[in-house]
């Protein structure tokens, strides 16, 4: 015999849920199937999309930011390594150690 209280206890839920019969192997051969003609279709229309002129102003801004980016890279080794010449040239390390 239960006694009364003023907090209800929640219950779990139960659900009636029965399981469809899966085959995975079907389900993997119409997943490569799908695959296949995807990659078949972009290959076809990859030739024959017109790019838009926002998609070749963006490819030529990578590429000029790249070529620069590389060129800096270069001058600031340029530097580091005239740098690091002159400190072992005029620096006396006999006397710091």
């Amino acid at each position: 015999m239960k006694l009364p209280t003023l907090f209800k206890q929640h219950r779990n839920k139960s659900y009636s849920y029965t399981p469809r019969y899966y085959d995975e192997r079907k389900e993997r051969i119409e997943r490569l199937i799908k695959s296949k003609e995807v990659k078949h279709d972009e290959d076809y229309f990859e030739g024959y999309r017109k790019k838009s002129y926002r998609e070749d102003w963006k490819a030529v801004r990578n590429a000029k930011a790249d070529k620069n980016s590389r060129l800096r890279f270069y001058v600031i080794l340029a530097f580091l390594i005239m740098f690091a010449a002159a400190a072992v040239k005029y620096i006396n390390f006999d006397k710091l150690f």
